[in-house]
């Protein structure tokens, strides 16, 4: 059973939401490797750091069987769904993502491109608003 993010948890990641929200900003490039001539996503400095952010902060988590979960299907092609999840909807769609990002180059960057993970990330901050009246 997946634990509910604390507040510290939260704060570790939300930062990345004002990067993400810049106008301009970029994920990263898509690149062709010199010696294979495969396509590959590099990903850009912060969103290399926010990665690692996720992990270290446990928004990626291994008690979380992602590849059985079919709702992220649902969020992707129904972004307004974003609107009402809760915190530990956000660590199954991050892990999700990060995770299938594994197994699918490219997913992760098709999820910054679309605008998914800055979605989720302004939810998250709403829950954190929403922890804050709470007390």
């Amino acid at each position: 059973m997946l634990e509910k993010p604390t507040i510290e948890q939260i704060d570790a990641i939300l930062p990345y939401l004002d990067h993400f929200e810049q106008d301009g900003f970029v994920a990263g490039t898509h690149e062709k490797d010199s010696a294979t001539g495969y396509p590959y996503f590099r990903r850009s400095d912060i969103v290399q750091d926010f990665v690692q952010a996720l992990y270290d902060n446990d928004w990626v988590t291994p008690k979380f069987d992602w590849t059985e979960w079919k709702d992220s299907e649902l969020y992707i092609k129904h972004p307004e769904s974003l609107r009402s999840v809760d915190s530990i909807t956000v660590v199954k769609l991050f892990t999700t993502h990060v995770r299938g990002d594994r197994f699918c180059e490219g997913h992760l960057a098709a999820m910054f491109e679309s605008g998914h993970i800055l979605a989720i990330l302004q939810r998250l901050r709403e829950i954190r608003e929403e922890m804050t009246k709470l007390g």
